[in-house]
């Protein structure tokens, strides 16, 4: 089946998504296992290949919960979660992703962009990893105009053939300064490549 998402930044190498039930999958888990131990992985709906990420120096591989978010997780608002595996420090952090809307985004974005979530990182209890990056702020985004987020990015961003999503992730600490611009690309639909859909689902259903 291969790859369900490819993201992009110009820092770190090509990061893909490899779903639950795929030889990749159960490759990149058994990797996982092998130096943080057991996981949960049954609820993990995909996991990534690593990438660099040069705001925390590390190569990082990601997970995303589509089901049973862990219960400490949970809060208004709550569209998804995953964990962050950070190879080479060895600390383990959780990411939530709370939905948000044009009316309560207070980030910066493209101005025909469309908000649909934000995401921090949250400490685990009993983890390595015990900083607050909760600081760091990803505002994950639509734009049918792909040419305006590049002009805003200031970079080229590859685009999917069927659906791109974009993510900015900003430092609130330090006057929401843009720290890494980040491209989701899906040439075929996929779990991941309808976002935009889903919470619009959920919004209105509140």
């Amino acid at each position: 089946m291969g790859a369900i998402e490819r993201m992009y930044s110009k820092d770190g190498d090509l990061r893909s998504h490899f779903p639950k039930g795929t030889l990749e999958f159960e490759e990149k888990v058994a990797e996982i296992e092998e130096q943080f131990g057991d996981q949960p992985a049954n609820d993990w709906a995909s996991i990534s290949s690593p990438q660099w990420n040069s705001i925390y120096q590390d190569d990082i591989v990601s997970t995303i919960v589509n089901r049973n978010i862990p219960w400490y997780l949970r809060q208004e608002g709550i569209f998804a979660a995953g964990r962050k595996f950070f190879l080479r420090n060895s600390w383990v952090y959780d990411k939530i992703y709370l939905i948000t809307t044009q009316e309560d985004c207070s980030l910066p974005r493209p101005v025909n962009a469309t908000p649909l979530a934000i995401g921090y990182l949250v400490s685990v209890y009993g983890q390595p990893g015990e900083d607050d990056l909760s600081r760091y702020k990803c505002l994950y985004f639509a734009c049918d105009n792909h040419s305006e987020v590049e002009e805003w990015a200031g970079e080229v961003l590859p685009k999917g053939g069927y659906k791109t999503f974009y993510a900015a992730t900003f430092d609130e600490d330090a006057d929401f300064t843009r720290l890494r611009m980040k491209s989701y690309v899906y040439d075929s639909p996929g779990i991941y490549s309808d976002l935009e859909t889903q919470i619009a689902t959920i919004i209105a259903e509140r």
